[in-house]
């Protein structure tokens, strides 16, 4: 008799859902969207957030470290966004697509 087969959820998958849910709603906002988590990004600094989002209308741009509700961020995730912000620049942890449109009124976005 076989053995029942058993699904398993790759680690991480929830968060990539989330990902395409907010890539897909600020690309409807006009943002242009860069995806960041490519299986081999070695060649990119550690803690680098998952997408780098900017509107040239609305002259934003802002980093996003995309995680679930219990998801944490590495300490390597938290030195970089911490840099980010001391640069000057725009760096956000978003758990959901209105996470990321307030980080975006945060940088300035004309959205109502």
């Amino acid at each position: 008799m076989p053995r029942p087969v058993v699904m398993r959820h790759r680690r991480g998958a929830p968060e990539k859902a989330l990902q395409w849910r907010i890539r897909r709603a600020l690309e409807q906002l006009g943002c242009e969207v860069l995806d960041l988590t490519q299986p081999r990004r070695t060649m990119l600094p550690l803690g680098l957030p998952d997408l780098y989002v900017r509107h040239e209308g609305w002259r934003v741009r802002v980093w996003m470290e995309v995680k679930t509700e219990r998801g944490r961020l590495s300490p390597w995730q938290e030195a970089w966004l911490a840099r980010e912000r001391a640069a000057g620049g725009h760096a956000a942890v978003v758990r959901s697509v209105e996470d990321a449109i307030h980080a975006l009124r945060e940088a300035g976005a004309p959205i109502e």
